[in-house]
């Protein structure tokens, strides 16, 4: 039996806009792991396009934190998801 995943992440390779929602799916899952336990409680993945990721925070202290770790994040996010990031656009939210 096929899981609604593994449908998404077949169209994902055929479908621009599958990839996103697969991509944006796979670092919600794997969040805590990529950003780190309390910064995810607080920041979340919201765009990938044309090679940017895009974060909003909650507040600045945790946007700030963010860009200091942006090459660690690229990095962990290549190495779980094998998904190549060029930048990183941290925002704060204050309506989250």
């Amino acid at each position: 039996m096929i899981t609604l995943r593994k449908a998404i992440e077949e169209l994902s390779r055929k479908n621009y806009f599958f990839e996103k929602l697969y991509i944006l799916a796979s670092l919600q899952e794997q969040s805590e792991a990529i950003l780190g336990k309390n910064i995810s409680n607080h920041c979340k993945f919201s765009e990938f396009k044309n090679g940017t990721l895009y974060i909003e925070c909650d507040d600045y202290i945790w946007a700030n934190e963010l860009r200091m770790l942006k090459r660690q994040i690229k990095k962990k996010i290549h190495d779980k998801l094998k998904v190549t990031v060029d930048d990183i656009n941290i925002v704060v939210e204050s309506s989250r």
